[in-house]
């Protein structure tokens, strides 16, 4: 009879946890990124998930024949997607949980605009949805270091060769701020 080894167990539930980390991460390959097209930018979709998964996430362009996008195989914790959009504004406005039941995101402010020629950033949608009671909470804020720490991990030519933007309602002086130390060091 093996008995109970409370270090070896410890270290097991670490590979777990790291396993569990590196497949729940979605990133995008850089070799899968097509150019922008002349009224185009990047858009850079960050979801952070918590409790149950919902089935998609959608944002929406303005106006009634807007483009939208909508965001699937979502994975528990931390999802980034890199897509090409037309120029323009959009909004999250969908939660899917599943086909009879979402949260409309439509009352709230989870806007971005989309500018040509760069990496749009409008924020990380935030998502915890609790089953048990058929609730949901959902923040849209602003972790522009995160994001520009995702993007050297996985784009850095790309950033390299755009710049990036942050394109909420708000303003960040951080990523021009960041841009700025980043070109005296260089120089």
């Amino acid at each position: 009879m093996e008995k109970y080894n409370k270090e070896s167990k410890g270290n097991e539930m670490k590979f777990i946890c790291y396993c569990i980390m590196f497949i729940s991460f979605n990133c995008f390959a850089e070799h899968d990124l097509e150019s922008l097209g002349e009224n185009e930018g990047y858009v850079l979709l960050p979801i952070v998930i918590s409790g149950m998964l919902p089935e998609s996430v959608t944002i929406e362009g303005a106006g009634i024949f807007g483009d939208s996008y909508r965001v699937r195989k979502l994975k528990a914790r931390e999802n980034f997607e890199l897509i090409i959009l037309p120029v323009g504004d959009y909004k999250w406005t969908k939660i899917k949980v599943n086909k009879s039941y979402y949260f409309n995101l439509e009352e709230h402010e989870f806007n971005l605009t989309v500018n040509k020629g760069i990496i749009n950033y409008g924020g990380h949608l935030i998502i915890d949805i609790n089953s048990q009671f058929g609730t949901a909470k959902y923040n849209y804020v602003n972790r522009s270091s995160q994001a520009i720490k995702e993007l050297e991990n996985c784009c850095k030519n790309l950033l390299s060769k755009y710049s990036l933007s942050f394109a909420s309602n708000s303003e960040d002086p951080f990523i021009e701020f960041l841009r700025s130390i980043t070109t005296e060091g260089l120089n």
